[in-house]
């Protein structure tokens, strides 16, 4: 119930925002990113579950990373976002922990840059991260996800996730396109155009969500 009330509270201070007419681009940028983050943090607590195959729920809203968090992007956020900005709401690795996404084109990011940035969005989500392999089953009662990354080209990233009936499924960037696979490293060999991808295969982790104290 206390987390359900704090959900009100975020939605109110949003409507707070849109009624303000000195809010700057700035401002909203700043205060919209902050509420989502805490919207975030409430939607792990209320929802445990481990995700089903879903295969359009999300429609264009979030990219690959946040649909294998199992992370929605309430229209609220994203419409109130864009209609003061002017830019679209990204979902990049960074935003739940409010670090600067590292623009991948020019700093040339390693593997490990990446986890880093993963580990911190996981920490403040309070989500337990636990070494993996994707053919080893969860020991956690937590679900995986398989890290990708274009290394030594655009290091771009690609994330795939495991559903409660064992299936994998990812999302092809802020697409409506969602491709179920038997195997992550199916996405290696392009389940669509069936053409041999430049991303390598990163690591496996156990995610496991926190539970509510009651």
């Amino acid at each position: 119930m206390k987390e359900k009330l704090k959900l009100a509270d975020i939605f109110l201070e949003l409507t707070s925002l849109l009624k303000n007419r000195e809010l700057t681009k700035e401002i909203a940028n700043k205060e919209i990113r902050k509420l989502y983050r805490e919207y975030l943090k409430l939607y792990v607590k209320l929802n445990r579950m481990i995700p089903e195959f879903d295969d359009g729920k999300f429609k264009g809203n979030v990219n690959c990373y946040f649909y294998a968090l199992d992370l929605p992007l309430p229209y609220v956020f994203k419409g109130l976002f864009e209609k003061i900005t002017g830019i679209p709401f990204c979902t990049n690795l960074g935003e739940i922990s409010g670090l600067e996404f590292f623009d991948y084109k020019f700093s040339n990011p390693t593997s490990s840059d990446l986890l880093d940035y993963v580990y911190t969005d996981l920490d403040t989500l309070k989500i337990k991260a636990y070494d993996s392999a994707i053919n080893m089953s969860p020991k956690n009662n937590g679900y995986k996800i398989a890290i990708f990354m274009e290394v030594n080209k655009d290091y771009d990233y690609h994330f795939v996730r495991q559903n409660i009936d064992g299936s994998w499924s990812s999302k092809l960037g802020y697409k409506k396109c969602i491709v179920k696979m038997y195997n992550p490293l199916d996405y290696l060999n392009d389940n669509i155009n069936h053409v041999r991808t430049s991303y390598e295969y990163i690591k496996t982790l156990e995610l496991v969500k926190p539970s509510i104290k009651r």
